[in-house]
């Protein structure tokens, strides 16, 4: 949800430490000029499957476009060889959860997910089309997170090429809402992550100064709805004899402004304001809501309790106020495992003359890396191909000379981890 995910806070990003770049020594070894030339070689298929992807209108619920996805992906699953799966994600959402799985000879379970769905409404592409300007290929969600489809299915056809079978199972997982919180598909995350030895998450990879991101925690987020009720009157002749929902509202958004403390790791933000339904008259209903993001998943609880005290503080006794948090992505926390395994990968990434270091700040967003965590194992997040301005409609893109190295990054990867190396 990022929804949002990867948008890091550039003004703070002076106070960041950058841990853990490797000096390029660890796997240097195992470098692959093979390999290397196919990432290479393997651009221009990318940037055709980045057009396929970007001309399917995939934003979240959308009744033709998520379905059309499915099947596309389906196809592209059954011509890499693997075994595909659809489960209907739950709760009205619309599309399925497709899986892939492909088997090895033995070695490791590895996990590789990814969304397909956007924040873009339909009709968007005719604002954000496919289309490539110099280093940059532009289109709808092309960051957020299709480029991160696409790193899957290409980094895949690269060790299908080298005929590589030295894993136990290799999963794929490309689920329908990610962006209104996969409360449709976590069930399924978090069982297949539950049954891999590590899962790695596509969401867009960042950049800064020419050094590309890793990161090391990203927000669990929830949302809340306060529902005030008072009393209609006229406001002209007897505003006395009403009880006004939209002072009450007014109130509530100041006695929570302590709430949003992020030396806590806590976000609070009233959003949404709804009520009234004439100028002259005292309003009986109003609906606020609001986005409330934390740290860790034992976090939630101590904040919901003090919005809850905060929110029974009424000023206007005669109002009575109906609240509703529901939790929508949990966070992720890089574990000492999945720190290990960013080790691995900063390394692989000198072989082909990338920098890639571990942002140890939260970021504001949440991804399906908290659910996946729920697993207890290691999970790597911002494999995606390197972009930027997710969400902003016609500004979001892929960097395209980024894009073998980063082939390159996944292939290796999931070689390595796949063997247990």
């Amino acid at each position: 949800m990022k929804s949002r995910f990867f948008h890091f806070y550039l003004a703070f990003v002076w106070a960041i430490v950058l841990s853990g770049c490797s000096d390029g020594n660890a796997s240097a070894f195992f470098y692959s000029s093979t390999l290397d030339q196919r990432a290479k070689d393997e651009q221009p298929a990318v940037l055709k499957t980045l057009e396929e992807l970007v001309n399917i209108e995939s934003g979240t619920n959308d009744a033709i476009g998520i379905p059309e996805m499915g099947n596309y992906l389906e196809r592209r699953l059954q011509a890499l060889g693997a075994e595909v799966t659809r489960t209907p994600a739950t709760g009205g959402v619309v599309g399925d959860v497709i899986v892939g799985r492909l088997k090895g000879r033995g070695g490791r379970n590895v996990m590789l997910m990814a969304h397909m769905d956007t924040v873009y409404v339909r009709g968007s592409l005719a604002k954000a089309p496919f289309r490539i300007e110099g280093d940059q290929v532009f289109g709808a969600g092309i960051a957020d997170a299709k480029g991160g489809v696409a790193a899957i299915l290409h980094a895949l056809a690269l060790l299908k090429a080298e005929n590589f079978q030295q894993f136990g199972t290799i999963t794929v997982m490309f689920n329908p809402d990610e962006e209104r919180g996969s409360l449709g598909s976590n069930e399924v995350i978090q069982k297949l992550a539950s049954q891999s030895d590590v899962v790695l998450s596509y969401e867009p990879g960042g950049i800064f100064e020419g050094t590309e991101l890793f990161v090391s925690g990203t927000s669990g987020v929830a949302f809340v709805e306060a529902r005030i009720r008072g009393k209609a009157s006229h406001a002209g002749t007897s505003s006395e004899k009403g009880v006004n929902t939209m002072t009450e509202a007014a109130d509530l958004i100041l006695r929570t402004q302590d709430l949003h403390d992020r030396k806590q790791e806590r976000a609070f933000n009233w959003t949404v304001i709804q009520g009234g339904t004439a100028p002259n008259i005292i309003p009986a209903l109003t609906v606020v809501t609001a986005d409330m993001r934390y740290g860790r998943n034992e976090d939630l609880a101590p904040f919901e309790a003090a919005l809850r005290e905060r929110v029974q503080k009424k000023r206007l006794e005669e109002t009575s106020i109906d609240l509703q948090i529901t939790r929508l992505i949990p966070p992720y926390n890089a574990t000492p495992a999945s720190r290990a395994a960013m080790d691995k990968a900063m390394s692989i990434y000198t072989e082909v003359g990338g920098k890639l270091a571990i942002l140890e700040m939260r970021t504001g967003g949440g991804s399906d890396a908290g659910w996946a965590a729920l697993s207890g194992k290691p999970v790597v997040e911002g494999l995606g191909l390197i972009g930027a301005n997710h969400h902003s409609s016609e500004a979001e893109y892929v960097q395209i000379s980024a894009i073998p190295r980063r082939l390159y990054l996944s292939a290796r990867l999931i070689s390595e981890l796949g063997q247990g190396l």
